[in-house]
């Protein structure tokens, strides 16, 4: 009866993307501008985040691109990790027709596609560092069964990238397919008729309506586009969930959570007006929340993101608090790394390089991800960061260079001393690997 099950789940989503191969992006299209996805894409970015290891060999390197559509996310995959091998499955053959001719388009020829279900990944007969599963999971009927198939083909320290619609940010949209599902719509694949009255009922209906006003765009681009509605309101087996029930996945898969890929925009502080002056009960009680706890809590206050994207990989044997321990080492030992999305983002280098600016440069310009404005005066910038756009550097050296670029301070003209210059460079160290700008090695 599973198996029944199972099959009536993949017909519906096979023909839902048989009939309109998603995403619909023209193969032309280069996709690797957006430094944002190419840094979630990074299988650095991901093993940092888990165990603070910096790969700089990708070569050796096997990605997974699962249900990977017409191989935008892939592309994305190739241009983030460069050297490695780069695999895509999906179920629909006119999508892995798609995908395929875009990457030997951009000239990745270390690329191979499959017509193949999650449930028969073994068939590969292959492991790898990272797994992609990016607008997928939310669509199969059991999670923890898909983990376990996915965990099946990761190596030891690989890392899965995943993502579930979460329940509480498109609520509204639930609705609107509970609605559209009891008027039939949705009982087949839905196509230009089912299109048409879902357009057709919205319409009809007063703007300030709830269910209109908060899903229905105002953007007429969208209302025009047939696969925003599809993927929204006609979604075949879209499902939302809560992070208590992706943590309960992960757990019965003998998997655990490494973070949310944004990890930086889940920052329980920022949701407080004094976060270094909240109330005893909350201030302990947060701080001394394990992670799982602290994200649960950000999303009932703050569920303000379609995705929870998260990073997942098996259980490490023994994992200690790098962000004590580097802090412990003699400045000689300490390495910093300029991360490689940042490290060839155009637009950085050239604000690094620019010897005419003066003004201050915001980081969170350049790098949206970080979530949070970031000002560094152009001396700091340049000083910190020139160096390692040609080479990892160590503590001493940085500190050194620092105290060339600064010797005295330009309030009294006194000399900056090599302990206040070398706090100031641990400080902005810290702030920068916090936000994932640069690496340790330590």
């Amino acid at each position: 009866m599973a198996s029944n099950i199972d099959r009536d789940y993949l017909e519906k989503t096979l023909q839902q993307f048989e009939s309109y191969p998603y995403p619909d992006i023209p193969i032309e299209e280069p996709l690797n501008k957006d430094v944002e996805q190419l840094y979630k894409s990074s299988l650095v970015t991901a093993r940092y985040r888990w165990d603070k290891k910096i790969i700089t060999d990708l070569e050796n390197c096997a990605i997974l691109d699962v249900a990977c559509g017409t191989g935008a996310t892939t592309l994305q995959l190739a241009w983030a990790n460069p050297g490695a091998k780069i695999v895509g499955v999906d179920i629909s053959p006119e999508s892995v027709k798609i995908a395929e001719k875009r990457l030997r388009y951009h000239g990745f020829e270390n690329s191979e596609f499959h017509v193949l279900a999650i449930a028969d990944l073994d068939k590969l007969g292959q492991k790898f560092d990272l797994i992609n599963a990016s607008d997928v999971l939310y669509l199969l009927p059991d999670l923890t069964l898909t983990f376990k198939q996915l965990g099946q083909v990761l190596k030891p320290n690989g890392i899965i990238r995943g993502n579930l619609h979460s329940y509480y940010q498109r609520f509204n949209y639930y609705r609107a397919q509970t609605l559209f599902q009891r008027m039939g719509l949705m009982e087949d694949n839905p196509e230009e008729a089912e299109l048409g009255i879902a357009r057709e009922f919205y319409a009809a209906l007063r703007d300030e309506v709830n269910l209109k006003a908060t899903t229905w765009s105002s953007d007429q681009g969208k209302i025009d586009n047939d696969q925003w509605i599809l993927m929204n309101h006609l979604f075949q087996n879209d499902k939302g969930y809560k992070l208590p029930e992706l943590f309960d996945a992960l757990a019965q898969s003998d998997l655990t959570l490494v973070d949310m890929v944004d990890w930086q925009k889940w920052d329980w502080r920022k949701l407080f007006k004094e976060p270094d002056n909240l109330p005893a009960y909350l201030a302990m009680g947060l701080e001394n929340a394990d992670r799982e706890e602290q994200l649960c809590f950000y999303e009932l206050v703050q569920p303000d993101k379609r995705l929870l994207d998260f990073w997942c990989s098996h259980p490490l044997p023994s994992k200690k608090d790098f962000s004590k321990y580097w802090l412990e080492q003699s400045p000689e030992n300490i390495v910093v790394h300029l991360h490689p999305c940042v490290k060839n983002f155009a637009p950085f280098r050239q604000a690094i390089l620019d010897q005419g600016k003066l003004m201050p440069l915001n980081l969170s310009h350049c790098f949206s991800f970080i979530g949070q404005d970031s000002w560094l005066d152009r001396t700091l910038l340049t000083a910190f960061y020139a160096p390692l756009l040609d080479s990892p550097q160590t503590l001493e050296s940085l500190v050194s260079r620092y105290l060339q670029v600064r010797p005295y301070y330009p309030g009294d003209l006194t000399p900056v001393q090599p302990e206040e210059a070398q706090d100031l460079i641990m400080g902005m160290i810290a702030e920068q690997e916090a936000w994932g700008l640069i690496m340790i090695e330590a």
